[in-house]
């Protein structure tokens, strides 16, 4: 049975790691769920951001005022990352830096669990009949790994 990597696994060019073939599967359905997600990308944000303040109202302080401008972000940054699911070590800098600017804006490392599971339950609320479970748990292992790399950069 051959062995594959998470296409959100933390690597860096070089390391053994890298040798390692990435999940052609996950990457499809990793995809393709993101492409039904994108479709509704203020819908996917507006639901997000309300879910994440309802059940964290304290880090509304961390988000600007008007929320367009943060949607957009987030699309950016998942649109980056879904191109790169291939090749991991490419969204590594990535990652880095946007762990380091969270970091700065007040971001702690108990905060990212939430933000997982508030983003995997948008995700659920805007695929509707077209969520699948397997596909969320998917996203949800790829947000931890995610989050992660995040966190260590944010140190």
């Amino acid at each position: 049975m051959p062995v594959h990597r998470h296409p959100a696994s933390a690597s860096k060019v070089g390391e053994p790691i890298t040798r390692i073939p990435v999940d052609a599967g996950v990457i499809e359905r990793l995809r393709s769920s993101y492409r039904l997600v994108r479709r509704q990308d203020l819908e996917f944000a507006r639901v997000f951001y309300a879910k994440l303040f309802e059940a964290a109202p304290g880090v509304r302080a961390m988000f600007p005022q008007d929320l367009e401008l943060q949607s957009r972000k987030l699309t950016m940054a998942l649109d980056t990352i879904v191109a790169n699911l291939e090749n991991p070590e490419a969204n590594s800098h990535l990652l880095a830096q946007m762990g380091k600017r969270h970091a700065g804006y007040g971001a702690r490392p108990e905060h990212y669990h939430l933000v997982i599971e508030t983003m995997v339950a948008a995700m659920r609320a805007v695929l509707g009949a077209q969520a699948d479970e397997r596909v969320l748990d998917e996203w949800r292992m790829a947000l931890r790994l995610i989050g992660k790399q995040m966190i260590d950069a944010g140190r």
